[in-house]
């Protein structure tokens, strides 16, 4: 067997172990994973390091090799946030953290097409891939909308409670910047105020255009990536 099929073949073997560890576990060191597998050491650096660019584990220099989760891909498909975690074999889960009633400022007002300060529902949601916190969502629909809907139905996925009152969401205009996370938001997601995060927000329509609601989230930062073909113009 070829040093590379070999490295191969350990870091296969490494990767779906580490598919059953929790985040952070530590991996043995590369003598112990020699030892294993019966290789040299220079071997095992490679699988780890086949794996750490696939960003199934991350190295740190005399710390060790730990366990991480892959990033979460979105591409120019509108999906949700279950659909997300479904194609990734993950459980979705949402725990609603607040529901009330809010004016909207002139902003929320053009985007979904109200008259400023009208009062719309927010609902503050935390979203879990499996048992991990990795998005808080906070999203703002107008009465039309909110009224037809139930609070168990903000603790699922909202586009399948829409769809089953006849709205939709079809289309969305999405806005990606770099956010730190708030005192609030921070321990929501298990990590300290001030961490950096993707924040992303969607502007969600049915068929005719109409404006359904609008999501403002934020992601951990190593967890998400946002992909888009580009193409030059002639």
């Amino acid at each position: 067997m070829s040093p590379t099929t070999k490295y191969e073949q350990i870091a296969d073997t490494l990767a779906a172990r580490c598919a059953s560890l929790p985040q952070g576990t530590r991996l043995p060191t590369e003598a112990a994973l020699a030892k294993e597998f019966n290789v040299s050491r220079m071997t095992v650096r490679q699988a780890l390091e086949r794996l750490n660019e696939n960003m199934v584990v991350v190295r740190s220099r005399g710390r060790g090799t730990f366990v991480q989760r892959p990033r979460v891909t979105k591409n120019q498909q509108l999906t949700s946030f279950t659909e997300d975690m479904y194609t990734r074999g993950i459980t979705a889960s949402t725990r609603l953290v607040r529901l009330d009633d809010v004016p909207c400022d002139d902003q929320l007002a053009d985007s979904l097409g109200l008259s400023p300060r009208t009062e719309v529902v927010r609902a503050e949601r935390l979203r879990f891939g499996g048992e991990e916190p990795m998005c808080h969502e906070t999203v703002y629909l107008p009465p039309r909308t909110a009224r037809k809907l139930s609070a168990s139905d903000y603790e699922r996925s909202l586009h399948a409670a829409l769809r089953r009152i006849g709205e939709t969401p079809v289309s969305a205009t999405r806005y990606i910047s770099a956010a730190s996370l708030s005192a609030h938001v921070a321990p929501l997601l298990e990590t300290t105020a001030g961490a950096s995060s993707l924040r992303v927000k969607h502007l969600f329509r049915d068929d005719q255009g109409t404006p359904l609601y609008l999501a403002d989230s934020f992601y951990h930062a190593d967890r998400y990536e946002i992909v888009t073909d580009v193409e030059r113009l002639e």
